[in-house]
C-alpha cells in the first residue's frame, strides 16, 4: 500500500502542476535496440521470419554492388532489396510497423517484442517498403526529422513490386504478390562470402514452416538458390506396456504437467532434402553446381496447461497469452547416404566438394553444437548434435533464451524438458525402424564369400612386387610363419568346436607367448572387415548425435533436456545396433580383442564403437564383455 508522503505528493501537484509528455530519442532507442544484435545478418533472419510468419513459400534477396574507390576497386554492397510471396501487408500490418515495441499478438507466432523489423536500420538509413494486391501496392517511407522516426504512406508507383522481373526469363511474366524492403546502403559494405552466406540462409531454413526457396541474385544474375522440400513423413508411436521396449510405457508430460506430448497423428517423423545450387564464381557466365542432403526431423504438438498465476505474469511481460498448443521440434541428423562416406573404420567426408557441398555439409550440426531455434537461430546450444525449435521466451534480441525472470525460467524450463522427452522418442523410434530392417547374417555371408578371392588377389599383387634379392630371406621368414600358422591353425580349429570360454582365456595369453605380426593378429584378433552398410550408417550417425557435451552459453538448457530424455522411459536404457539386431543398451556387450568374430549375441561391431564410443558408454551404459 502507497505511504501517505507519496499520496500527498501526488495529490498536490495533481491540481496545480503541469502535463509533460516524455520525450524519447528514438534514434538513439533504435542504435541501443541493434546493438544487441550479436549475430551476423539479423536483418536477414529477422526479415526471413517475418516472411515465414506471413505464409511466404518463397524469398528473394537481390544485391546491389558498386566500385569503391576506397576498397582499392573491390565490390562492395550499395542496395538490397529483400521480397517475398507471402500475404501482402494488411491495415493492422502497416500500423504494427510504425510501432517500436508492438510485437505480433497472434500466439502461434514468434514476433513478440515488436523490433525485429527494426534491423533494417542497421544497413540503410531510410528503408522503403512495398505491399499490397497485385495492382494496388502500397508504399511505406522512413525518414528522419532530427533525432525523431517519421513515415510516409501512399500508392506505390506501377510495376515497382515486380523490380525483379529482368532478371532472367523465368521472371519476365511475374504475376506474384510480392512484400518489398528496399535498403540502400547507408555505409557500403563488403559483398558478404557466398558459402557463409549460403550456410547462413540454409539454416534459416532449418525449421521453417512455410518458407521452402531462397534466391540470391547479385547485380541482376542468380548466383545461389536454395529449396527444401518433403520427402515422407510417418508416425512415431509413443511405446506402450508390453512392447518392444518391455516397460510400463513413456512419460510424455513435464515434471508440473505444464506441457504433454500429443499422441498418433501429432507425433510425427519427417524427412525432407535440401538442395543448394551455387555458382563457381560470380561470372554469368560460370557453372551453377548443385548439391543435395537429406534430413530427418520429429515434431509434436504439444498441449499446454499454463497456472493463472503464470499465464498473468507472462502476458505482463511478453504482451500476448501464451498458447494453449504448441509445436516443439528436434532436427536428428543430415548426410548424404549415396557416397558421401568412405568405407574406412571412422566415418569421414570426401575432400574437393564444391561450394554448395560446403554449404549443405554445414547443415547438419557437429556432436554437441546443435542450436535451440526461436524462430531462426540463437547462439544457445543444445549439448547434443541436434537442433531444437521451440517457442521458447527469448531475451529481447532473441539470441538466448530468457532465464532471468523468475516466471520465463519456469515456463522455458520446462518446455525444454518436454523437448527431452520428444527427443528420446524419435532415437527410440528410429532405431527401432533400423532393426525392423536389419538383417547382419545376409550381408556377412556376401562378404565373407568375397575375402578369399581378396586375400588371393591381394597376396598374387605382393608376390609381383617382391624383389629378387630378398628371396633368400624372405623364405627363411615364411618358413618361421607356416610354423606358427600351423599351429594356429589347429587353434582356430579347436576354437570352432565351440569350447568358447576356454578359448578365450587362451586368446589373452598367446600373443604374449608368440608376439604379433600380421598373420598372428588375424587369427588371434579375427576383426570383422566387412564394410558399413546403409542401416549402419544411418545408426552411427544417429547415435552420434546423442553424443553429448555441455551445453553453452547455459549449461540449463542441456540439464533440462537431459532430464526429459531420462524421464521418458526411465527403466530402459537406450538402444543400440548389434550384430543380430537392435538390443536395450545394459544387454548388449562391447567385445575386446579376439572376441567380434565369435558370433556372440547382442554383440557391438568394433567399427560401430569406434564412431559412436560416448553414446555407447555414456548414453546407452553398454557394458564390457569380461
Amino acid at each position: 500500500m502507497a505511504s501517505s508522503a507519496y499520496l500527498d505528493v501526488r495529490n498536490a501537484i495533481a491540481d496545480e502542476g503541469s502535463d509533460a509528455r516524455v520525450e524519447v530519442n528514438q534514434r538513439a532507442l533504435i542504435d541501443k535496440i541493434l546493438a544487441r544484435y550479436a549475430s551476423a545478418g539479423a536483418v536477414y533472419r529477422e526479415l526471413l521470419q517475418n516472411s515465414n510468419d506471413a505464409d511466404a513459400t518463397t524469398a528473394e534477396i537481390l544485391i546491389t554492388t558498386t566500385s569503391s574507390s576506397s576498397e582499392g576497386g573491390k565490390e562492395v554492397v550499395s542496395q538490397v532489396i529483400y521480397r517475398n510471396n507471402g500475404l501482402p501487408f494488411r491495415t493492422q500490418d502497416w500500423a504494427r510497423l510504425r510501432k517500436i515495441a508492438e510485437g505480433n499478438p497472434d500466439a502461434s507466432k514468434v514476433g513478440a517484442f515488436g523490433v525485429g523489423a527494426y534491423t533494417m536500420f542497421s544497413i540503410c538509413e531510410e528503408p522503403v517498403v512495398v505491399s499490397g494486391k497485385k495492382g494496388e501496392e502500397e508504399a511505406m517511407a522512413f525518414f528522419w526529422k532530427g533525432d525523431s522516426l517519421w513515415t510516409k504512406t501512399g500508392k506505390a508507383p506501377a510495376g515497382i513490386i515486380n523490380m525483379s522481373a529482368t532478371l532472367d526469363k523465368e521472371h519476365v511474366q511475374d504475376h506474384k504478390t510480392w512484400t518489398s524492403f528496399i535498403l540502400p546502403s547507408r555505409d557500403p559494405y563488403p559483398l558478404p562470402d557466398l558459402v557463409e552466406f549460403g550456410k547462413f540462409l540454409t539454416a534459416s531454413l532449418t525449421f521453417t514452416q512455410c518458407l521452402k526457396e531462397i534466391r540470391v541474385y547479385v547485380n541482376e544474375a542468380l548466383q545461389m538458390k536454395i529449396q527444401k522440400r518433403i520427402i515422407e513423413s510417418h508416425t512415431i508411436e509413443t511405446p506402450k506396456a508390453s512392447s518392444w521396449w518391455k516397460n510400463d510405457g513413456a512419460v510424455t508430460s513435464s515434471s508440473s504437467g505444464m506441457f504433454t506430448l500429443g499422441k498418433g497423428a501429432d507425433l510425427t517423423q519427417t524427412s525432407v532434402q535440401m538442395s543448394v545450387s551455387l555458382r563457381k564464381d560470380l561470372s554469368v557466365k560460370s557453372v551453377m553446381e548443385t548439391s543435395e542432403v537429406r534430413a530427418r526431423y520429429a515434431s509434436a504438438m504439444v498441449k499446454t496447461k499454463i497456472p493463472s498465476e503464470i499465464e498473468k505474469r507472462m502476458m505482463r511481460v511478453t504482451k500476448k497469452k501464451p498458447p494453449k498448443e504448441l509445436t516443439v521440434q528436434i532436427f536428428l541428423d543430415a548426410a548424404d547416404h549415396s557416397d558421401d562416406y568412405e568405407n574406412s573404420s571412422k566415418l569421414k567426408r570426401k575432400t574437393n566438394q564444391s561450394k554448395a557441398a560446403l554449404i549443405t555439409q554445414s547443415f547438419a550440426p557437429t556432436p554437441g553444437s546443435g542450436r535451440v531455434f526461436i524462430g531462426f537461430r540463437t547462439s544457445q546450444t543444445t549439448g547434443l548434435g541436434i537442433h531444437l525449435a521451440a517457442p521458447l521466451v527469448p531475451t529481447v534480441e532473441r539470441e538466448a533464451i530468457d532465464f532471468v525472470d523468475p516466471t520465463l525460467r519456469e515456463f522455458n524450463s520446462e518446455l525444454l524438458e518436454v523437448s527431452g522427452i520428444l527427443m528420446r522418442l524419435a532415437l527410440e523410434n528410429e532405431m527401432y525402424r533400423l532393426g525392423a530392417n536389419w538383417d547382419f547374417k545376409e550381408e556377412q555371408l556376401a562378404w565373407e564369400s568375397q575375402r578369399e578371392e581378396r586375400k588371393k588377389q591381394q597376396k598374387e599383387v605382393e608376390e609381383e612386387k617382391k624383389s629378387e634379392t630378398d628371396d633368400a630371406e624372405s623364405t627363411k621368414d615364411s618358413d618361421d610363419k607356416t610354423s606358427i600358422s600351423s599351429s594356429l591353425y589347429s587353434f582356430a580349429a579347436f576354437m570352432a568346436r565351440g569350447v568358447k570360454s576356454t578359448v578365450v582365456e587362451a586368446v589373452k595369453a598367446v600373443p604374449e607367448l608368440l608376439g604379433e605380426d600380421s598373420e598372428t593378429t588375424e587369427l588371434l584378433n579375427p576383426v570383422d572387415d566387412r564394410p558399413l552398410s546403409v542401416a549402419e550408417r544411418d545408426a552411427i550417425i544417429l547415435m552420434k548425435a546423442y553424443c553429448p557435451r555441455q551445453s553453452t552459453p547455459d549449461s540449463i538448457v542441456g540439464q533440462c533436456l537431459a532430464k526429459g530424455f531420462g524421464r521418458a522411459l526411465a527403466n530402459t536404457s537406450p538402444p543400440v545396433l548389434t550384430v543380430d539386431g537392435v538390443a536395450r543398451g545394459i544387454d548388449s556387450r562391447l567385445t575386446q580383442n579376439g572376441m567380434e568374430a565369435f558370433g556372440i549375441p547382442h554383440t557391438v561391431r568394433r567399427i560401430m564403437l569406434e564412431n559412436a564410443r560416448e553414446y555407447h558408454t555414456v548414453i546407452a551404459n553398454c557394458p564390457t564383455m569380461k
